[in-house]
């Protein structure tokens, strides 16, 4: 695995942000910890996971919330944890793994969410990493070099300049 950092010399380093990562495989926890590391991170997180390990998934940070919807209250958490607890929000924007190494299109709603938080923007986009463990494969692994991107996207200054449209435009 291999990380190609791009302009994260930006972001200090207990400074908190949100991450946006495509979501390809079960690798794509242990990559966006890799690559943050020593960044507390919270993970909004859909509710299916949840099942049968609930107390599992509040320890490890998981913040719940229903496939497709916008929760008031995980919003409100997500803004609690960056503002008093300095914790980075870590999302899958397309809520759920991609079936075929695709992308899907994003909530309407996310630049909103963006404006909402007022912390840095990163993306995270891994390569390979679909290839490497694929759903039709019955997620057996193969010998993949899988890499990522870690870009620092906008600041919040840059943010709160921009119209929501343009920072949906943008990812």
């Amino acid at each position: 695995f291999k990380a190609n950092k791009i302009g994260m010399d930006k972001l200090k380093r207990k400074e908190p942000c949100l991450i946006l990562m495509n979501h390809c495989c079960f690798l794509d926890l242990e990559i966006a910890s890799s690559v943050l590391y020593p960044k507390t991170i919270n993970i909004v997180t859909t509710t299916d996971a949840f099942v049968d390990k609930a107390w599992l998934m509040r320890q490890l940070g998981c913040i719940p919330i229903n496939k497709f919807s916008t929760n008031p209250q995980v919003v409100k958490e997500c803004i609690r944890l960056v503002k008093k607890k300095n914790s980075s929000i870590l999302m899958y924007p397309e809520a759920g793994y991609s079936f075929d190494g695709t992308a899907t299109t994003m909530a309407s709603t996310i630049g909103k969410f963006v404006k909402m938080l007022n912390v840095p923007l990163v993306t995270i986009i891994t390569h390979g990493a679909f290839l490497r463990q694929p759903l039709y494969n019955n997620l057996r692994k193969r010998k993949i070099k899988v890499t990522a991107d870690v870009e620092y996207v906008l600041s919040p200054e840059e943010i709160q300049k921009l119209i929501l449209d343009n920072i949906e435009h943008d990812l």
